[in-house]
């Protein structure tokens, strides 16, 4: 993946309708940023995680969960940053916290 290839990603439901990174950062430009705790993601499954990009992942930059019904859902983007976290024996990471439905008809 390059450096630029993030500003690409998108969320897709199964009608079609997408939500793309810039739509979720939108969303989100005045939520704070907090520390959340790293086993409050515990029972988020990991996905594939690509050693190069672990390695060089900034955890200056907060990851983005999804909460819904007060549960955090999802792992919207970070989860290199999390996995670096994990592996530096950290107990918190930055976040920003989604709270609603991703996939917005009315955007």
């Amino acid at each position: 993946m390059k450096a630029s290839d993030w500003q690409k990603t998108y969320w897709q439901d199964s009608q079609g309708n997408r939500a793309t990174i810039h739509e979720v950062l939108a969303d989100l430009q005045n939520e704070p940023v907090v520390s959340l705790k790293l086993d409050a993601l515990d029972h988020i499954p990991s996905v594939f995680i690509e050693e190069h990009r672990r390695e060089v992942a900034d955890l200056s930059f907060p990851i983005i969960v999804v909460e819904k019904d007060g549960e955090f859902q999802s792992i919207l983007d970070g989860h290199h940053r999390r996995q670096k976290a994990i592996d530096e024996n950290r107990q918190h990471i930055l976040a920003k916290v989604f709270r609603g439905e991703v996939i917005d008809e009315s955007r």
